[in-house]
């Protein structure tokens, strides 16, 4: 309802580029400086040719990374009036002003209304181009062609180990991008419960897990368990595997690093006779690895469906977004003494990035 009436692409200007780095971190394996120099992310060129190749696939939600606020009271009388019903325009131009915030608010997925700035409303790029696709594919599509007109560098306001706050807005209730690296899904199954904020997560469907690897947890790290007699057992299941992979077609590259990796874990454990918690589970990891690489490769089963083997505490990435108002609500949430480890140590690196930006709690 009117959002393109409101709003224009230049609004979103300088977040766009988190627009694309959030969906390359979908469909890449590399770090955060290997995004930073990809070109799809970097030239405004190869950024607007990715994003319509997205538009074109109708991939909306990394468009919501891009965010902007706009206060309505400041529109011409005549743009609210055409805005509102009849009923309406005799209304002070605040009160219009009001009454089209919330209306907005009311009708857009995850947009942003807060009673303290009662004229204002906060929209994503997300929010923008699905009215433009409402109203014309045309139009919605060179919007992906104006992109390029805008390069604005990403510059990360700063990183605490492996989150990085890639950009912020200030203004009202604020916004922030955050890229998180090295967690696992299992926290990252937690974390998307808070389903204010916005994610984009590197896929198990399209990025190869061919060396990924797993989090250990310190409770597993600190365990003086051991077990007996079953080393030698894991190990010639996984050679077995190991063999039957390497038998298949694929490439020579591909087959290599299948054989070192393999190797070099057979080789580790081969004179073993017991083995602690920790390394039951990095045996137990690769032989879930060589058992998506026996469906992948010698099944041709797609990686989306071989992915179900994987455990839940493989290594991943996310990009997540949001309002101040709701990071700030994740934080106090997720920093209290019980949440999980993993989510906790996340979320106290995020305070501390906000704080460092005289955001204060």
């Amino acid at each position: 309802m009117g959002v393109e009436e409101i709003f224009s692409l230049e609004d979103f200007k300088d977040s766009i580029p988190f627009t694309a780095l959030g969906a390359r971190t979908c469909y890449s394996s590399g770090d955060l400086n290997y995004l930073l120099n990809d070109p799809r992310i970097v030239s405004k060129g190869e950024r607007a040719k990715f994003l319509s190749k997205l538009g074109n696939y109708k991939h909306f939600s990394v468009f919501a990374h891009s965010f902007a606020y706009k206060d309505l009271s400041k529109l011409p009388e005549e743009k609210l009036d055409s805005l509102l019903e009849k009923s309406l325009r005799d209304l002070p131009k605040y009160e219009k002003a009001r009454i089209l915030a919330l209306k907005l608010s009311a009708t857009n997925f995850k947009s942003h209304y807060n009673p303290k700035y009662p004229t204002v409303i906060g929209i994503s790029l997300r929010h923008y181009l699905e009215r433009l696709l409402q109203i014309d594919e045309k139009i919605y599509l060179e919007a992906f062609n104006k992109m390029a007109e805008y390069d604005i560098p990403i510059e990360p306001l700063g990183s605490e180990d492996n989150v990085t706050l890639i950009g912020m807005i200030k203004d009202y209730d604020g916004y922030a991008v955050f890229f998180i690296d090295n967690v696992s899904r299992t926290m990252t199954h937690q974390l998307v419960r808070h389903t204010a904020l916005n994610y984009s997560q590197r896929s198990q469907r399209y990025v190869k897990e061919d060396v990924n690897s797993l989090i250990i947890p310190p409770s597993i790290e600190n365990t003086s368990i051991t077990i007996e007699s079953v080393t030698k057992e894991l190990l010639a299941v996984i050679n077995r595997i190991k063999n039957e992979v390497l038998d298949s077609e694929m490439k020579e590259d591909i087959k290599n690093n299948i054989k070192s990796r393999t190797d070099k874990i057979l080789k580790k454990f081969s004179e073993r006779n017991s083995i602690n918690l920790k390394e039951l589970f990095i045996l137990n990891d690769q032989l879930s690895q060589i058992v998506y690489d026996f469906a992948v490769y010698k099944g041709k089963v797609k990686r989306e469906d071989a992915r179900f083997i994987l455990p839940h505490g493989r290594k991943t990435t996310i990009v997540v977004s949001g309002t101040l108002y709701w990071i700030k609500d994740f934080i106090l949430k997720r920093t209290d003494p019980h949440a999980q480890w993993e989510i906790q140590d996340t979320a106290h690196k995020m305070k501390k990035l906000l704080e460092n930006q005289g955001i204060t709690f």
